[in-house]
C-alpha cells in the first residue's frame, strides 16, 4: 500500500500536530522531513498549516487554543480515522463504551470531524473528508506510514475498534503481544501493549513517519532542537525505528519499514 491509501472505513487518513509555536514547528518539521508549509484560515478563523512533501499533502500543524492550554493539554500528534458516516459512527462509539468529546463539525471543502475517547483512554479524530482532502501520499520517506495505540488494555481496545469501525482484529506472536486492525485483509493500524519497561504514560495514538535512515533522522531532529526519547533500535521483522520529540514537546516516531511491510 505504498504511496497512496484508499479512503475506507477504519483507515487512518490524516495526522496533525497541536503545538504552542506554529512558526517553530514549521521550521522543525521542514528540517526533519523536508515539508513545505501552506497556511490557511479555517471557518473558525484559526490558522492551520498544511504540510506538503513534493507538493502533496502529508500532515498538518496548528496552535493549541488558549482553552486547551489552560486545561494543561500538551503539544501532541493526533490521528484521524476515515469513517463513512460520522453521526452513525458516534452512535456506535457510545454504545461500545466510548465518549464523544467534540460533536461533529462540518467545514466546507474539508469535511466532517468529531473527537472521541475510547474506553481505555485513547483520543481519536473521526473524519469523513471532502473528496479532495486528506493525506495524498503514505509510506514514503517524510509521509505517515503507521498509526498505533499504546495501552495497558489492548484486548479491550481491540474489541471497541472492531465494533465501532467493523475492522478485523489479528493477533501477532511477537516478543511483545501485538494486535493489528485490518481492512480488506491488510493491516492499517496497530495496538501495542504498554509494559512496565516502557514507563508509565497516558494511553495514546502514536503517529509514525517513514524514513530511509532512522539514525540520520534522529540526528537531524537533535540538531533542529528536538529530543530523542528512545534511540534508534531494531524491531522484529527487519524494521528500525526511534521515538522523537519536537522542541515544543510533541512526540512522534520515525521508522524504516522492512521490505515486506504492507
Amino acid at each position: 500500500m505504498e504511496g497512496i491509501r484508499s479512503k475506507q472505513q477504519g483507515v487512518p487518513t490524516w495526522a496533525d500536530c497541536a503545538t504552542t509555536d506554529l512558526d517553530a514547528a514549521e521550521r522543525f518539521y521542514s528540517t526533519v522531513f523536508g515539508w513545505t508549509p501552506e497556511r490557511m484560515r479555517g471557518a473558525d478563523g484559526n490558522l492551520y498549516s498544511v504540510q506538503r512533501l513534493d507538493g502533496a499533502m502529508v500532515a498538518g500543524l496548528y496552535e493549541l487554543d488558549p482553552r486547551l492550554r489552560s486545561m494543561g493539554v500538551p503539544p501532541h500528534w493526533g490521528t484521524y480515522m476515515h469513517v463513512d458516516d460520522v453521526a452513525a459512527t458516534l452512535e456506535r462509539v457510545k454504545a461500545a463504551g466510548g465518549t464523544v468529546l467534540e460533536e461533529p463539525i462540518t467545514e466546507p471543502g474539508v469535511g466532517t470531524i468529531a473527537i472521541i475517547q475510547d474506553p481505555v483512554g485513547g483520543f481519536l479524530r473521526l473524519w469523513h473528508p471532502a473528496p479532495e482532502h486528506g493525506a495524498e501520499i503514505f509510506d514514503v520517506p517524510g509521509a505517515m506510514t503507521w498509526n498505533e495505540l499504546c495501552t495497558k488494555e489492548p484486548e479491550k481496545a481491540a474489541a471497541f475498534y472492531a465494533t465501532v469501525f467493523g475492522v478485523a482484529v489479528e493477533r501477532m506472536g511477537l516478543p511483545t503481544p501485538y494486535i493489528t486492525l485490518n481492512v480488506a485483509g491488510r493491516p492499517v493500524a496497530g495496538i501495542l501493549k504498554q509494559t512496565p519497561e516502557m514507563g508509565d504514560f497516558p494511553t495514546s495514538w502514536d503517529v509514525y513517519f517513514a524514513t530511509d535512515d532512522v539514525d540520520r533522522a534522529a540526528e537531524t531532529a537533535i540538531a533542529a532542537g528536538g529530543t530523542v526519547l528512545r534511540a534508534p533500535f531494531d524491531v522484529p521483522g527487519g524494521s528500525r525505528m526511534a521515538v522523537l520529540q519536537d522542541p515544543q514537546g510533541a512526540v512522534f516516531e520515525v521508522i524504516r519499514m522492512s521490505t515486506d511491510h504492507g
